[in-house]
């Protein structure tokens, strides 16, 4: 996906700014990654409402905008961790732990298999689901046994959470997503090594210290919900920052390792990328071809009916779900005055695959700041 955490250094950071001088709250209604609700609430006095349809995405939000003060004592992450080691099978754990030291020397191949055959029978949902796939054995034996030991401290468990998602995406064995893991064959083997020979426990304690020095200046909410439905709570002097899908291929198919990580289950799975039956999934009408132009149209009417403010960020260009950069301006200049921004963007295909398209392409990036007329 498009980074919003590098623009915020490049024209969006400002476009936030001047908006939020004159606003009371601000709604993050695609949060994502969470990038502009942490930004915001961190910067500014102001009660910031994230929402998305995935939980894994709430859970990155709430992890920083519902807390208002640093956590400065780590020591909750040691008893964390020794709960979580306590709950480990001591015979799964020890196979896991051979076949991790073997990784340095075994081929990938014969390894896939072996971490695969223990992992099948093992009734824990990443262990089970994405156990020698997506993650070595060892790996989802702590990513699951850390979620279900997450502290009952309402801000120690909001930051563990979010740190096990962050810790499960820089570890995950794909290719910047988790539409599917990396295979193990002679091309992307050693992709595939390359990650399970990451130390999720250091990923997490590392996530989790820097989450904790974050907070927000004052305490906000993160909801999972519909970005149009939560549009209706929206008041006169807000502000609601949009940046809405621009894929054709819905959003849950990417990010359903995260999403079994923030919910702590996993239901049937199927297919390369071990996905959850499609009606499992949030469906966002914003990836339909036929309905993401009425359902921006629709947004955007409620907010400026209800007089608040807004600043909405897309490609300049075609996007895969029928919408462009023109299109997202021409329905905005509907109901709201606008100030135009355009910055270079780096963005994610959500599939590329070097054949037809890279994985990451350099795109120009509108900017708009709404008023209301």
């Amino acid at each position: 996906m498009g980074s919003k955490r590098s623009m915020l250094t490049n024209g969006l950071g400002d476009a936030l700014s001047q908006s939020i001088a004159e606003c009371n709250r601000v709604f993050d209604l695609f949060t994502g990654s969470g990038a502009v609700a942490w930004h915001v609430a961190q910067k500014y006095d102001r009660e910031v409402i994230a929402s998305d349809l995935q939980s894994y995405a709430v859970a990155l939000a709430a992890g920083v905008i519902e807390r208002t003060e640093p956590l400065a004592d780590h020591r909750w992450l040691d008893s964390w961790f020794d709960c979580a080691r306590e709950m480990q099978p001591s015979r799964f754990f020890q196979k896991a732990t051979n076949l991790q030291e073997k990784l340095e020397v075994e081929q990938i191949a014969g390894a896939a298999i072996e971490a695969r055959e223990l992992c099948a029978d093992f009734n824990l949902p990443v262990c089970f689901a994405y156990g020698g796939y997506y993650y070595s054995p060892l790996q989802s034996l702590w990513l699951d046994t850390l979620r279900i030991a997450l502290p009952k401290n309402a801000n120690q468990r909001r930051i563990g959470l979010a740190a096990l998602i962050i810790a499960a995406s820089q570890s995950a064995a794909a290719p910047g997503h988790t539409a599917q893991p990396f295979k193990p064959n002679e091309t992307a083997g050693r992709f595939l090594k390359e990650a399970w020979m990451r130390d999720i426990q250091f990923l997490v304690k590392r996530a989790a210290v820097s989450v904790s020095e974050k907070h927000a200046l004052k305490a906000g909410r993160a909801i999972v919900g519909d970005a149009n439905e939560l549009a209706n709570q929206v008041i006169e002097g807000d502000l609601v920052f949009l940046d809405p899908p621009y894929s054709g291929v819905h959003y849950s198919r990417f990010y359903h390792v995260l999403e079994t990580v923030a919910l702590g289950e996993v239901g049937e799975i199927s297919g390369n990328g071990r996905y959850p039956p499609s009606e499992e999934r949030p469906r966002s009408q914003y990836s339909l071809r036929t309905r993401s132009k009425p359902v921006l149209d629709g947004l955007l009417k409620v907010i400026s009916q209800k007089g608040a403010s807004a600043i909405v960020t897309f490609p300049a260009g075609a996007a895969s779900n029928g919408l462009s950069g023109e299109d997202v301006a021409d329905l905005s200049e509907r109901y709201f005055a606008i100030e135009e921004v355009k910055v270079s963007s780096r963005f994610s295909t959500l599939g590329g695959d070097k054949k037809h398209r890279e994985a990451r392409q350099n795109t120009t990036e509108l900017i708009l700041r709404l008023s209301p007329k």
